[in-house]
């Protein structure tokens, strides 16, 4: 074998190596960030436009537990809705009746009414503390890419 063969060998191993590291890496922040602030779901992208102005897509949320809910406050919750899409839903809590919470996007366009199944308390997951503008891009990139 020459010399330029294994030196390109060496630097595709190194590649490779370097690239699990960080998903790797990813991973580990990922489930440290979900211990640490008590939620599954400690980063989530934006995906839909259901939350404009407030949320948009391709923004990246930070959530924390929700173990204290008010009306006003912004949920993440998976939804177990015959008329939803099976997936996690941003939406903002605009009532609360005993373990029962009433959501509705913020954009009055796409969510002109309230979604139309209560979401029982165990079903969130996590409460948005802070939106990151464009960082949820690289998600929404997968998604589209991967249909996904």
């Amino acid at each position: 074998m020459s010399v330029s063969i294994m030196h390109a060998a060496k630097r595709v191993v190194r590649e490779i190596g370097e690239l699990a590291l960080a998903f790797l890496l990813a991973f580990v922040t990922y489930r440290v960030l979900a211990y640490v602030l008590a939620t599954p779901v400690p980063i989530v992208s934006v995906t839909s436009s259901s939350m404009l102005p407030t949320l948009h897509p391709g923004d990246l949320v930070v959530a924390v537990s929700p173990s204290e809910i008010e009306e006003g406050d912004i949920v993440i919750y998976e939804a177990h809705c015959a008329v939803l899409p099976r997936e996690d839903i941003i939406h903002r809590v605009i009532e609360i009746n005993g373990t029962m919470l009433t959501t509705k996007g913020d954009n009055n366009l796409t969510n002109p009414v309230p979604d139309p199944c209560p979401v029982p308390l165990e079903y969130v997951k996590g409460k948005v503390l802070i939106a990151i503008p464009l960082l949820g891009y690289p998600r929404l990139a997968i998604n589209y890419l991967f249909n996904v």
